[in-house]
């Protein structure tokens, strides 16, 4: 026996309003609009090299179907949005203004971020780990000027997100020493080690270390953690 989800029925205010923010700002393609009645229409839209499940997208036409839009799992991720390039995308919802509940980690499955679409529902976007091997750096250092502590923990802060949307890096941390607050430590993967040297010797790297800031004390590689 062979099955598979067909679609999944989201409810939505505007067959219209709908459309533009599917295909204008996650790129689905529009896979039917079909006029049904005066007020009801089958439309159906799909990721991009998605072959099976696509979403039909259904305008909720009394007050309990409208009560559900944007609310269908009761506060829970309801729909999960796998794709090969995590930075590509993840950059897109940026320069759409897409809401962002939760910026980029990396998980036992993936490098994953959760965001809100048009109407409220919650969406994993989720590049899987494959099965290249993982290429881990951590860095230890010393700020070097007490006076511009909050300038280098901004631009700390500031590379931590430059660094995130390397199309090669899986995650990007910054940990500080509780008993020491000028001690500080980068703890980065990557997807494998020419993703590192990518990194080494991205602008971004290059110009946070150009203001000087801090100090190099320590720092190792590895391909694993045990």
């Amino acid at each position: 026996m062979k099955q598979h989800l067909a679609h999944i029925a989201l409810v939505v205010d505007d067959y219209d309003r709908a459309i533009a923010f599917y295909t204008q700002v996650l790129h689905f393609t529009l896979i039917e609009d079909t006029m049904l009645s005066d007020t009801k229409r089958w439309v159906v839209v799909s990721p991009k090299g998605a072959n099976e499940c696509s979403l039909l997208l259904a305008k909720g036409t009394n007050e309990v179907q409208k009560s559900r839009i944007g609310n269908q799992t009761g506060g829970r991720v309801f729909l999960f949005l796998h794709t090969d390039n995590f930075q590509r995308d993840y950059q897109n919802l940026l320069e759409k203004n897409v809401k962002i509940i939760r910026e980029p980690v990396l998980e036992d499955y993936g490098k994953v971020a959760v965001f809100e679409d048009l109407f409220g529902n919650l969406w994993d976007l989720i590049e899987p780990k494959n099965s290249e091997e993982l290429f881990y750096s951590t860095a230890i250092l010393k700020i070097k000027d007490t006076a511009k502590f909050d300038l280098t923990i901004a631009k700390l802060k500031k590379l931590r997100n430059e660094v995130l949307l390397e199309s090669g890096n899986i995650s990007y941390e910054i940990h500080q020493a509780k008993d020491n607050p000028i001690k500080i430590a980068l703890w980065g993967c990557f997807k494998n080690e020419q993703a590192f040297d990518e990194h080494l010797a991205s602008g971004h790297l290059q110009e946070f270390f150009h203001f000087d800031l801090v100090e190099i004390e320590n720092g190792f590689v590895s391909n694993h953690i045990l």
